[in-house]
């Protein structure tokens, strides 16, 4: 279960209200976080947890913010195989994370 704490950094960040978070809830998938947005919640959520994001690889969970002004989704609707494979994270593996006060790399699963 997530902490009251990374609960209201999400919340805040993404201006979500809190309690419709989930532990299961995707940063990308779900959430819609990916590319420069992405990058700096992430810095921010390692600043405020202090967790060593050094093994970190960013472009293993999420994609580049855009194609020139237009949104790389609306290409990855019109042409599947340019959306990126990403591996998803969740609420509940930014909080092992908080715990290890290290980037713990989340377990292959099943997707959605």
């Amino acid at each position: 279960m997530i902490s009251e704490a990374l609960r209201e950094f999400v919340a805040e960040e993404l201006r979500i209200a809190p309690e419709k978070l989930k532990d299961d809830d995707r940063l990308q998938h779900d959430l819609g976080l990916d590319g420069n947005d992405a990058a700096q919640f992430i810095e921010r959520f390692a600043a405020r947890f202090e967790v060593d994001m050094t093994p970190f690889v960013f472009g293993d969970y999420f994609g580049k913010e855009a194609f020139g002004c237009v949104p790389l989704w609306i290409f990855w609707i019109v042409i599947p195989p340019l959306r990126p494979k990403v591996r998803p994270v969740t609420l509940a593996d930014l909080q092992k994370s908080v715990r290890a006060k290290k980037w713990k790399r989340p377990r292959a699963r099943p997707s959605h």
